[in-house]
């Protein structure tokens, strides 16, 4: 028999579903239907003196979108569904009244995971999908609130997650629209002192590649390669192979423009128009501190990789 399997992911600046099955006579795991809505979190959190608080109207949002998704799970017969929390909501000093009142309200137990397991869940799904010798690269999981980088070393995953994301990068440095070059400048300089401090210890001896997952680099990926927003699905995106140097010739073209010129130019929604500038930033100043020409996309990421992590666990595979 088929089992079927729903994985949630809860970011901050979207909410993600994939619902797949994992066929008995199959080592794959074959995608059934996908869903993202944009939640905004990060404009939502609010920093206190005790620290950032997710208000009332940001778990009403989330709430919304979490019924939706499991009508979506009810409709398709899932046996299993797994919700994760990410970004800021676990940086958040409400987090654990957060996704208690989010149970109360929908129903769904949503799990708030370190940004370490979620860097390793990642790569797992990278490795599985790409078919890569794990210790070969870096595989980089750039989100909304947070980057997470994961490296095979020692027999182990080496993680790390920076409170680096397109979301929060964008509130924080750039106000103007189009960013002046100011910002830009002072956005690049926070990003570069960022990944100096925080991946100084990374074991890279034997690292030849760069592999990027998350929004900003499957909608840069299909940007530089042509690839029309119908098709954004794995089967068009994992594996595309993106020039540094065009990826700077992009950046210095787009961050020209205003949002509004995003979106009619390269076909943005204008969630993602509005953080792109950041996020593309961030993604060239990552592959500039790997010395890497080439970045390699990949459309899975987390919620693939919980689906496999229960796979393995249950040893369901055959």
């Amino acid at each position: 028999m088929e089992k079927r399997l729903a994985s949630i992911d809860l970011g901050t600046h979207t909410a993600r579903l994939l619902i797949a099955e994992r066929p008995k006579d199959s080592g794959g795991i074959v995608p059934l239907a996908r869903a993202r809505a944009y939640v905004r979190l990060g404009s939502f959190f609010q920093d206190t003196a005790a620290g950032g608080i997710i208000p009332s109207a940001g778990r009403a949002v989330v709430a919304g979108r979490l019924r939706e998704f499991r009508q979506q799970i009810q409709d398709h017969g899932v046996e299993k569904a797994m919700a994760v929390a990410t970004g800021v909501i676990r940086e958040a000093q409400n987090r654990e009244d957060f996704v208690r009142a989010l149970k109360e309200e929908t129903g769904i137990e949503v799990k708030i995971i370190s940004g370490e397991e979620e860097a390793r869940l990642t790569a797992t799904a990278v490795h599985h999908v790409l078919n890569m010798e794990k210790n070969h690269s870096v595989v980089v999981d750039l989100g909304g609130g947070s980057t997470e980088f994961a490296v095979w070393g020692k027999d182990e995953w080496w993680v790390r997650s920076l409170s680096l994301g397109a979301s929060v990068l964008t509130a924080r440095f750039l106000r103007a629209d189009p960013p002046r070059r100011e910002e830009l400048m002072d956005l690049r300089d926070f990003v570069r002192e960022r990944l100096t401090n925080g991946l100084d210890q990374m074991p890279l001896e034997q690292v030849f590649s760069l592999v990027g997952t998350g929004g900003t680099m499957v909608t840069l990926g299909a940007l530089l390669c042509g690839i029309p927003r119908r098709n954004l699905e794995p089967a068009h995106i994992n594996g595309l192979s993106l020039r540094g140097d065009a990826i700077r010739f992009f950046f210095r073209e787009m961050s020209a423009l205003d949002q509004k010129k995003r979106v009619s130019r390269y076909g943005l929604d204008e969630e993602r128009a509005e953080v792109f500038p950041a996020g593309v930033l961030l993604a060239d100043e990552i592959m500039n501190f790997f010395s890497m020409k080439q970045l390699i996309v990949c459309f899975s990421d987390l919620l693939e990789g919980l689906m496999w992590n229960y796979v393995e666990e249950n040893q369901y595979a055959q």
